[in-house]
């Protein structure tokens, strides 16, 4: 299993949210927030943790199986927020809620809540939105050194511009991972947010949108949302949202200068921007079709729901269409949640071959199209059953059906500003008992994991092997 490696991952996950305390923590002193203590306190025990794994990890370090590297990414999205959410529980929030804010910031879901109470702090705000960053940079990561494989997806698909090494060990592929990101993911938000201060955003407001719009998790620090700023800066997200939901390979090869081309064919990109011209072409029939004006809305809408961010402007698309477009979800190497587009090329291209197959039974069609297609179908039963069990568990606790199919799917797509499309949902999730927030937290983890990983937690023979 590796244990040296994996207490060496933690220690690093520990550092790293550590040092990510500072800049909320200067933000907390400058404008003497209360909350200033909190950070450094919550900053010293992710050290001191962080630190203790560290030396619990030095001599030879056995690399990270399988079962090593799911720990490690459990530990990520289950564990460190139990640091994160330190700062949060020394304003009005219990710990238990300062936990959840914690993991839907981390999984990059943005299910707050109070959007009022996550904006009232700077230093809070800050905090959301760099958590999100650092779960967006995580999930990018973990598909691209774990989970991009033909064993889960089925299909070869262009290859990461980073050595995996040996199939046996995932602790280096991560680490490879995350320094073959990290450059070109902090150049888009540099970016990002230099282009929304220049289009007219509050500096405060652009650092907080920079850092959420490229992990994909849709945090506008104004209560009336992106139409409360400029035209411009509706224009200057756009770009970000469409990139936050594409398949990140090809824009770190090209940003490194390695080239777009890779010995495969990248699949996903033409396909997400053909559904993100077909679906933008529904919305805006369904919304009316009121003139051309309103085709840029629809396509930022789009955008946003298929990237999995969340915020919209213009006139709504009806719910239903818009819950569908979050479950399609991005590309698979993207921040992004949902089913993922790759997914759902690798089923269509089994119906297309089963009807052929139906129509011409004794057809010779040549070789398959795919390879191994079990890691897809075991994630598509995981994400549907979890999804009805969310569906069930909220209508018991007393929700009406549109409230809690919206928030399932928000919360299983990693989408949550999609409450405030739903009635009785424009509070935030401050509206659910917290037995039901904890089963929402699952369902945000459960998101962010593979479908044969997530059965695997609960298999003995998986862990006893």
């Amino acid at each position: 299993m590796g244990l040296t490696s994996i207490l060496r991952g933690f220690a690093a996950m520990l550092l790293i949210v550590g040092v990510a305390m500072i800049p909320p923590m200067l933000v907390a002193l400058g404008g003497a927030e209360d909350s200033a203590g909190a950070y450094l306190f919550a900053m010293v025990a992710a050290f001191i943790a962080g630190g203790g794994a560290y030396a619990a990890s030095l001599g030879r370090t056995a690399p990270a199986d399988f079962r090593g590297a799911l720990i490690i990414i459990l530990l990520w999205w289950a564990v460190v927020p139990l640091f994160a959410a330190i700062p949060f529980a020394a304003g009005p929030l219990t710990f238990a809620e300062a936990y959840y804010e914690a993991v839907t910031a981390l999984t990059t879901t943005g299910g707050w809540l109070s959007h009022a109470g996550a904006v009232e702090s700077p230093a809070g705000a800050l905090w959301r939105a760099e958590l999100q960053w650092l779960g967006g940079l995580a999930s990018l990561a973990i598909a691209a050194a774990i989970f991009i494989r033909p064993a889960f997806i089925g299909i070869d698909t262009l290859l990461p511009p980073f050595p995996r090494g040996e199939k046996a060990s995932y602790s280096r592929p991560l680490r490879n991972a995350v320094t073959a990101f990290f450059s070109v993911y902090a150049f888009l938000t540099f970016f990002a947010f230099a282009a929304l201060a220049i289009a007219g955003a509050p500096t405060f407001d652009a650092v907080v949108m920079a850092l959420s719009v490229v992990a994909s998790g849709g945090f506008v620090p104004a209560p009336g949302g992106v139409e409360a700023y400029a035209p411009a800066v509706a224009l200057i997200l756009f770009p970000f949202i469409v990139l936050s939901g594409a398949n990140f390979v090809p824009i770190a090869r090209v940003l490194r200068g390695a080239g777009a081309k890779g010995r495969l064919r990248d699949v996903e990109t033409g396909a997400y921007l053909g559904i993100l011209l077909v679906v933008c072409v529904l919305y805006w029939i369904l919304a009316g079709a009121h003139g051309a004006d309103q085709v840029f809305a629809q396509l930022f809408n789009t955008a946003s729901v298929l990237s999995t961010n969340g915020y919209l402007i213009g006139d709504a698309p009806p719910l239903i269409i818009v819950l569908v477009t979050a479950i399609i979800g991005g590309a698979a190497v993207s921040t992004a949640g949902g089913f993922k587009i790759l997914r759902w090329l690798v089923i269509l291209g089994r119906a297309r071959e089963e009807i052929r197959r139906l129509i011409t039974p004794n057809g010779v069609f040549g070789r398959r199209r795919v390879a191994n297609e079990f890691g897809v179908w075991m994630h598509f039963i995981v994400f549907t059953m979890t999804l009805a069990i969310l569906v069930v568990a909220l209508s018991v606790a007393g929700h009406s059906f549109e409230l809690a199919v919206t928030t399932a799917t928000a919360a299983l797509s990693n989408t949550g500003p999609l409450i405030r499309l739903a009635e009785g949902g424009a509070e935030g999730y401050a509206v659910f008992s917290e037995p039901v927030r904890w089963l929402l937290l699952v369902g945000m983890i459960l998101g962010r994991l593979e479908g044969a990983a997530a059965l695997a937690l609960f298999n003995r023979a998986f862990w006893r092997a």
